[in-house]
This record gives structure tokens, C-alpha cells and sequence, in this order.
């Protein structure tokens, strides 16, 4: 089981996400927020509200309530590192 130890915003909506077993990269959400229909998750395309980013609850949250489970999390970084 994996769970976020630690998140920093780097930029717009780009969010450096660090796991328990040290896995670690930075997931851009901007095209997940733009394209997803429900309309609390399109509220952090105002770059105020998506600023809020923390960790919390063993995942990324924000101050609207909007989370995403920390394996989706892991899978895109893992993704990520594979394409690279």
C-alpha cells in the first residue's frame, strides 16, 4: 500500500508528489482537470482555489474537498517514468 509523505506545488497546475517507499515525480494536472465533468474538480482550473494543494488523508487534497487516491497518483507517476 502506498500513500503520499509529502507534496509541493512547482508551478501552475504541476504538483511534486513524494511516496512512502520513495518513489517521487511531478504530475501535471491541468488536462485531468480540463477534461473531467464534474464540476468540483473543474473549480481548481481557477489557479486560486488550485494553489490550496496539501497533503492530507495519505493523499493530495484541496480546501474544496477535491482528492485523488494516492495509487491513481502513483500509477501516473509510474507512467511517467516509463515514457521517459
Amino acid at each position: 500500500m502506498v500513500w503520499v509523505v509529502k507534496s509541493e506545488l512547482k508551478e501552475d497546475y504541476k504538483v511534486f508528489i513524494e511516496f512512502n517507499d520513495g518513489t517521487s515525480g511531478v504530475i501535471d494536472f491541468y488536462d485531468k482537470l480540463l477534461n473531467d465533468h464534474r464540476q468540483i474538480i473543474r473549480e481548481l482550473l481557477d489557479l486560486e482555489k488550485f494553489r490550496t494543494v496539501k497533503t492530507g488523508l495519505d493523499t493530495i487534497c484541496w480546501d474544496n474537498g477535491v482528492d485523488f487516491a494516492p495509487e491513481y497518483l502513483y500509477e501516473q507517476i509510474k507512467i511517467q517514468q516509463k515514457a521517459a
